[in-house]
Protein backbone atom coordinates (compact mmCIF):
# COMPACT_ATOMS: atom_id res chain seq x y z
CA UNK A 1 0.00 0.00 0.00
CA UNK A 2 1.30 3.42 -0.98
CA UNK A 3 -0.34 5.98 1.30
CA UNK A 4 -1.29 9.15 -0.54
CA UNK A 5 -3.23 11.19 2.04
CA UNK A 6 -6.15 13.18 0.67
CA UNK A 7 -5.96 11.60 -2.78
CA UNK A 8 -9.34 11.56 -4.46
CA UNK A 9 -9.05 8.02 -5.76
CA UNK A 10 -7.03 4.87 -5.38
CA UNK A 11 -5.19 3.00 -8.07
CA UNK A 12 -5.15 -0.77 -7.68
CA UNK A 13 -2.60 -2.70 -9.72
CA UNK A 14 -2.04 -6.44 -9.77
CA UNK A 15 0.95 -7.81 -11.64
CA UNK A 16 2.15 -11.35 -12.17
CA UNK A 17 4.82 -13.00 -14.31
CA UNK A 18 3.88 -14.28 -17.76
CA UNK A 19 5.77 -16.41 -20.29
CA UNK A 20 8.31 -14.79 -22.61
CA UNK A 21 7.43 -13.94 -26.20
CA UNK A 22 9.67 -16.71 -27.52
CA UNK A 23 7.26 -19.50 -26.54
CA UNK A 24 5.53 -21.31 -29.46
CA UNK A 25 2.90 -19.39 -31.42
CA UNK A 26 -0.01 -21.41 -29.99
CA UNK A 27 1.01 -20.50 -26.45
CA UNK A 28 1.39 -16.80 -27.36
CA UNK A 29 -2.06 -16.87 -28.96
CA UNK A 30 -3.52 -18.51 -25.86
CA UNK A 31 -1.97 -15.77 -23.71
CA UNK A 32 -3.46 -13.05 -25.91
CA UNK A 33 -6.92 -14.60 -25.83
CA UNK A 34 -6.73 -15.17 -22.06
CA UNK A 35 -5.88 -11.49 -21.56
CA UNK A 36 -8.77 -10.39 -23.80
CA UNK A 37 -11.20 -12.54 -21.81
CA UNK A 38 -9.88 -11.14 -18.54
CA UNK A 39 -9.47 -7.47 -19.15
CA UNK A 40 -8.92 -6.14 -22.67
CA UNK A 41 -11.93 -4.23 -23.92
CA UNK A 42 -15.35 -3.14 -22.77
CA UNK A 43 -16.79 -6.67 -22.75
CA UNK A 44 -13.94 -8.15 -20.72
CA UNK A 45 -14.67 -9.82 -17.42
CA UNK A 46 -12.95 -7.19 -15.31
CA UNK A 47 -14.83 -4.34 -16.94
CA UNK A 48 -18.13 -6.21 -16.78
CA UNK A 49 -17.76 -7.07 -13.10
CA UNK A 50 -16.15 -3.89 -11.77
CA UNK A 51 -17.56 -1.13 -13.98
CA UNK A 52 -20.82 -2.37 -15.44
CA UNK A 53 -22.26 -4.55 -12.65
CA UNK A 54 -20.93 -2.65 -9.63
CA UNK A 55 -20.09 0.87 -10.82
CA UNK A 56 -16.80 0.89 -8.91
CA UNK A 57 -14.69 2.35 -11.72
CA UNK A 58 -14.92 4.00 -15.12
CA UNK A 59 -12.82 1.18 -16.44
CA UNK A 60 -10.97 -1.91 -15.37
CA UNK A 61 -8.58 -3.75 -17.59
CA UNK A 62 -5.55 -5.88 -18.11
CA UNK A 63 -2.61 -6.02 -20.48
CA UNK A 64 -0.20 -8.78 -21.36
CA UNK A 65 3.35 -7.59 -21.98
CA UNK A 66 5.33 -10.50 -23.39
CA UNK A 67 9.02 -9.77 -23.74
CA UNK A 68 11.85 -11.89 -25.08
CA UNK A 69 13.04 -13.15 -21.67
CA UNK A 70 9.87 -12.81 -19.66
CA UNK A 71 6.62 -11.00 -19.46
CA UNK A 72 3.93 -9.74 -17.16
CA UNK A 73 0.18 -9.59 -16.94
CA UNK A 74 -1.01 -6.36 -15.38
CA UNK A 75 -4.57 -5.71 -14.20
CA UNK A 76 -5.38 -2.17 -13.14
CA UNK A 77 -8.36 -0.26 -11.81
CA UNK A 78 -8.94 3.31 -10.64
CA UNK A 79 -11.59 3.49 -7.92
CA UNK A 80 -12.75 5.33 -4.82
CA UNK A 81 -10.38 4.90 -1.89
CA UNK A 82 -13.05 3.07 0.08
CA UNK A 83 -13.57 0.58 -2.79
CA UNK A 84 -9.92 -0.37 -3.28
CA UNK A 85 -9.98 -3.55 -1.19
CA UNK A 86 -13.20 -4.72 -2.85
CA UNK A 87 -11.76 -4.08 -6.31
CA UNK A 88 -8.61 -6.07 -5.48
CA UNK A 89 -10.83 -8.95 -4.31
CA UNK A 90 -12.85 -8.80 -7.53
CA UNK A 91 -9.70 -8.94 -9.70
CA UNK A 92 -8.46 -11.91 -7.65
CA UNK A 93 -11.84 -13.63 -8.06
CA UNK A 94 -11.80 -13.20 -11.85
CA UNK A 95 -8.29 -14.66 -12.05
CA UNK A 96 -9.39 -17.57 -9.87
CA UNK A 97 -12.46 -18.12 -12.08
CA UNK A 98 -10.25 -18.32 -15.19
CA UNK A 99 -8.29 -21.06 -13.44
CA UNK A 100 -11.23 -23.02 -12.03
CA UNK A 101 -13.91 -22.76 -14.71
CA UNK A 102 -13.68 -23.08 -18.51
CA UNK A 103 -14.71 -19.95 -20.42
CA UNK A 104 -18.11 -20.55 -22.03
CA UNK A 105 -17.80 -21.21 -25.77
CA UNK A 106 -19.95 -18.19 -26.71
CA UNK A 107 -17.91 -15.81 -24.55
CA UNK A 108 -14.66 -17.20 -25.95
CA UNK A 109 -15.85 -16.87 -29.54
CA UNK A 110 -16.73 -13.20 -28.99
CA UNK A 111 -13.43 -12.43 -27.29
CA UNK A 112 -11.43 -14.25 -30.03
CA UNK A 113 -13.28 -12.21 -32.67
CA UNK A 114 -12.21 -9.07 -30.81
CA UNK A 115 -8.52 -9.98 -30.75
CA UNK A 116 -8.53 -11.26 -34.34
CA UNK A 117 -10.22 -8.08 -35.52
CA UNK A 118 -7.79 -5.87 -33.64
CA UNK A 119 -4.83 -7.77 -35.06
CA UNK A 120 -6.22 -7.61 -38.60
CA UNK A 121 -6.76 -3.85 -38.37
CA UNK A 122 -3.28 -3.36 -36.92
CA UNK A 123 -1.56 -4.82 -40.00
CA UNK A 124 -3.74 -3.13 -42.67
CA UNK A 125 -1.27 -0.32 -43.25
CA UNK A 126 2.35 -0.47 -44.31
CA UNK A 127 3.37 1.13 -41.02
CA UNK A 128 1.31 -1.36 -39.01
CA UNK A 129 2.70 -4.34 -40.90
CA UNK A 130 6.25 -3.01 -40.53
CA UNK A 131 5.71 -2.53 -36.81
CA UNK A 132 4.37 -6.07 -36.44
CA UNK A 133 7.39 -7.53 -38.26
CA UNK A 134 9.78 -5.42 -36.19
CA UNK A 135 8.12 -6.60 -32.97
CA UNK A 136 8.61 -10.23 -34.03
CA UNK A 137 12.28 -9.62 -34.83
CA UNK A 138 12.89 -7.91 -31.48
CA UNK A 139 11.11 -10.74 -29.67
CA UNK A 140 13.19 -13.36 -31.46
CA UNK A 141 10.10 -14.93 -33.01
CA UNK A 142 9.99 -16.30 -36.58
CA UNK A 143 8.57 -13.70 -38.98
CA UNK A 144 6.37 -16.29 -40.69
CA UNK A 145 4.36 -16.49 -37.43
CA UNK A 146 2.67 -13.30 -38.60
CA UNK A 147 0.80 -15.15 -41.34
CA UNK A 148 -0.22 -17.91 -38.92
CA UNK A 149 -1.46 -15.72 -36.08
CA UNK A 150 -5.15 -15.54 -37.01
CA UNK A 151 -5.40 -19.33 -37.25
CA UNK A 152 -3.56 -19.70 -33.93
CA UNK A 153 -5.91 -17.25 -32.21
CA UNK A 154 -8.94 -18.96 -33.68
CA UNK A 155 -7.74 -22.37 -32.46
CA UNK A 156 -7.65 -21.39 -28.76
CA UNK A 157 -10.10 -23.47 -26.73
CA UNK A 158 -11.70 -23.00 -23.30
CA UNK A 159 -9.35 -25.71 -21.98
CA UNK A 160 -6.34 -23.80 -23.36
CA UNK A 161 -7.39 -20.62 -21.54
CA UNK A 162 -7.95 -22.51 -18.30
CA UNK A 163 -4.59 -24.30 -18.57
CA UNK A 164 -2.75 -21.05 -19.39
CA UNK A 165 -4.34 -19.20 -16.46
CA UNK A 166 -3.57 -22.07 -14.07
CA UNK A 167 0.05 -22.26 -15.22
CA UNK A 168 0.71 -18.53 -15.08
CA UNK A 169 -1.73 -16.60 -12.91
CA UNK A 170 -2.04 -18.54 -9.66
CA UNK A 171 -2.33 -16.69 -6.37
CA UNK A 172 1.29 -17.38 -5.40
CA UNK A 173 2.63 -15.23 -8.29
CA UNK A 174 0.33 -12.26 -7.85
CA UNK A 175 1.62 -8.96 -6.50
CA UNK A 176 -0.73 -6.15 -5.55
CA UNK A 177 -0.04 -2.43 -5.20
CA UNK A 178 -2.70 0.03 -4.09
CA UNK A 179 -1.90 3.73 -4.10
CA UNK A 180 -4.44 5.98 -2.41
CA UNK A 181 -5.56 7.43 0.88
CA UNK A 182 -4.89 4.54 3.28
CA UNK A 183 -7.08 6.08 5.97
Amino acid sequence: VVDMPQSGQASALMIMPAPPSRVPLGERATGQVTNVVLGAGYSSRLNQEIRIKRGLSYGAGSSLDARREGGALRASVQTKNESAAEVVSLVQAELDRLISTPVPVEELAARKATVIGAFSRSVETTAGLGGAVAALVVAGVPIDDLGKRIDALGAVTPADVQRYAAANFGAEGRRVVVAGDAA
